[in-house]
C-alpha cells in the first residue's frame, strides 16, 4: 500500500525536487523568466517594452477594437495592472481610446497607425523568441507540451472565472482535494 502523502506543513522544503508539484511550478517559473529575458532583447529597438504590451497590441490587431475592461480580462490581469499598461500604450501613441457608441461611460481602445506598425514589426522577433523558448524539443514533444499546457490553462481558467476572489485554502479544498485518491 502507498504511504499517505505528508501534510504540506511537514514537507521538507529542502527536498522540493522530491515533490513533482513543486518542481513543476519551479520549472514553469524559470521558463517564464527565460522567455521574459528573450522578449526584452526582442523589444530593444521598439516602442513595445513588455510581453503584456505586446499581448495587448496583438489582441487589438486581431480584434480591431475592444472595451478596455474586455482587453484586460482577456489577458487574465487585474484591472489596475491592465489600466497601467493601457496608459503607457496610450502615452506612447500605440493605442487610442474613445467612448463606446452604446455605453458612453465605457471606453474602447484601438491601435494607432504607429501601434499597428510596431506590433506588426515585432512579430518577426517574437517568432524568434518562440523558437528559442521551444529549445531542442522535437515536434512530438512540442505537441505533447501544448496538449498538457492547454489542459492546465483550461483548468485554471475555470478557477479564475468561478473562484477568482476565493481564499487559497478554499480553492485547494474545491479543486485539489477531490482529485486526490
Amino acid at each position: 500500500p502507498k504511504a499517505a502523502e505528508p501534510e504540506p506543513e511537514t514537507l521538507d522544503y529542502m527536498k522540493y525536487k522530491d515533490y513533482p508539484e513543486g518542481e513543476f511550478s519551479t520549472l514553469l517559473t524559470s521558463l517564464y523568466r527565460f522567455a521574459r529575458h528573450y522578449v526584452k532583447k526582442a523589444f530593444t529597438s521598439s516602442s513595445i517594452k513588455t510581453l503584456d504590451e505586446f499581448g495587448f497590441l496583438a489582441t487589438l490587431l486581431k480584434e480591431k477594437s475592444l472595451l478596455k475592461n474586455e482587453l484586460i480580462t482577456r489577458h487574465i490581469m487585474e484591472m489596475s495592472s491592465g489600466s497601467e499598461i493601457l496608459k503607457r500604450l496610450i502615452k506612447n501613441n500605440l493605442v487610442y481610446e474613445y467612448p463606446d457608441a452604446r455605453d458612453k461611460r465605457a471606453k474602447r481602445v484601438s491601435l494607432t497607425e504607429k501601434g499597428f506598425q510596431e506590433v506588426v514589426n515585432a512579430f518577426n522577433d517574437m517568432h524568434k523568441v518562440s523558437e528559442i523558448v521551444i529549445g531542442n524539443l522535437s515536434q512530438t514533444e512540442i505537441t505533447e507540451a501544448i496538449t498538457v499546457l492547454n489542459k492546465l490553462n483550461f483548468y485554471h481558467l475555470h478557477i479564475h472565472q468561478d473562484d477568482k476572489s476565493a481564499e487559497l485554502m478554499e480553492i485547494h479544498e474545491k479543486y485539489v482535494k477531490p482529485n486526490k485518491p
